[in-house]
């Protein structure tokens, strides 16, 4: 009960400051902004110990932002896909079956000053990731959060904090939950040289002899649930230089996340490249990453990764290759390979082929 006390507190303070703030926040005209992305996707994917699987699918997403005062802002979108926090894909099927359209964020930003900002709500996750090692893309978290930003000369500082949701039990006073806390610098360097840099801390609550919904089911468990709670420490890193060797961008990155709540297969790891144009906004222009990735079976949480390695799980290792292709100012044509098997045990390897045509408006 007490977890859920701090909770509405929390709950509380985030409404009563957002409140007062408006009242003394200039009026500003009601605005709303939207914008989309619609994606057509064709999927392989082939286990040694099964045979290959194709589908056909389809992703539409629309977000929107209203500013309600001159520091505060209404953020929302909605999404294809059923309940998976980590897919907002539709797989075609079921004879033409209407697929559904479903709340995939909705927030509140407020500026408590320059460098300030709350936000609270299902929110776009606030945390930097320099990669998919931990977090897919598709994760919008549940809950409040803080960020702090200040800049000194050619280093900008950030710290961000959040207290995320996992669930409400029905029959327990003993919610569970993540507290996070990550901070982090951006250094320029030169004029064509800049890093960015993180270490995230990350301690689950009430997690013990529990199972989350959506889990791939390889943290070690207990006969009621997960065996332990989850401290982690996570080392993000990037570095960007700008038009070497003919090319707008070269970026190597990387990401260690140690759970230092057990002894062993506690351990991930990503380290990657991406290089290209700095963004493919435009006719042949282009991007390509290759990264390999380790992550222990209990490193982490399974419920969070990306989706597509391995199906989310831990216990994964693998090979991972993307390129993307302008062929406008709002098309693109992509490609990924995922090359991913077990750590430890059977050994099943999984290769997955995407080719991906996304439209943004």
């Amino acid at each position: 009960m007490k977890n859920k006390r701090y909770m509405n507190i929390l709950l509380i303070a985030v409404v009563t400051l957002i409140t007062t703030g408006n009242l003394y926040a200039t009026d500003t005209t009601p605005t709303l902004k939207l914008k989309g992305d619609l994606r057509l996707r064709y999927q392989t994917e082939k286990k040694d110990s099964s045979d290959s699987r194709v589908r056909n699918r389809i992703r539409f997403r629309l977000g929107g932002e209203s500013s309600i005062s001159e520091k505060s802002k209404v953020k929302f979108g909605l999404a294809t896909g059923g309940t998976d926090p980590r897919s907002t894909n539709q797989t075609f099927q079921d004879s033409f079956q209407t697929p559904d359209i479903r709340l995939d964020y909705a927030f509140v930003e407020h500026k408590l000053s320059d460098q300030t900002t709350l936000f609270g709500g299902k929110m776009k996750n606030p945390l930097w990731r320099a990669s998919d090692l931990l977090w897919d893309s598709d994760i919008n978290p549940d809950g409040v959060g803080i960020k702090y930003q200040a800049k000194d000369s050619n280093i900008k500082w950030f710290i961000t904090g959040a207290y995320f949701i996992l669930d409400e039990l029905k029959f327990s006073e003993k919610d569970p939950y993540l507290l996070a806390i990550q901070p982090g610098i951006d250094w320029i360097i030169n004029d064509k040289t800049k890093a960015r840099t993180s270490v995230g801390f990350y301690l689950s609550q009430n997690l013990k002899d529990t199972t989350l919904d959506h889990s791939a089911n390889t943290n070690t468990v207990g006969s009621s649930g997960l065996e332990k709670d989850f401290s982690s420490i996570v080392f993000s890193g990037q570095i960007d230089f700008k038009d070497q060797m003919g090319v707008a961008l070269i970026r190597p990155f990387g990401e260690i996340v140690i759970n230092t709540n057990k002894s062993s297969s506690n351990k991930g790891v990503i380290a990657g490249i991406k290089f290209g144009d700095q963004k493919v906004k435009g006719l042949g222009q282009w991007q390509t990453k290759v990264s390999y990735r380790y992550l222990g079976t209990d490193a982490w949480f399974d419920t969070f990764p990306d989706s597509d390695s391995y199906g989310g799980a831990t216990n994964v290792e693998g090979l991972e290759l993307a390129f993307n292709y302008g062929l406008s100012k709002t098309t693109t044509l992509g490609f990924d390979l995922y090359s991913m098997d077990k750590i430890n045990g059977t050994k099943d390897k999984q290769t997955v082929v995407q080719v991906d045509l996304n439209i943004k408006f």
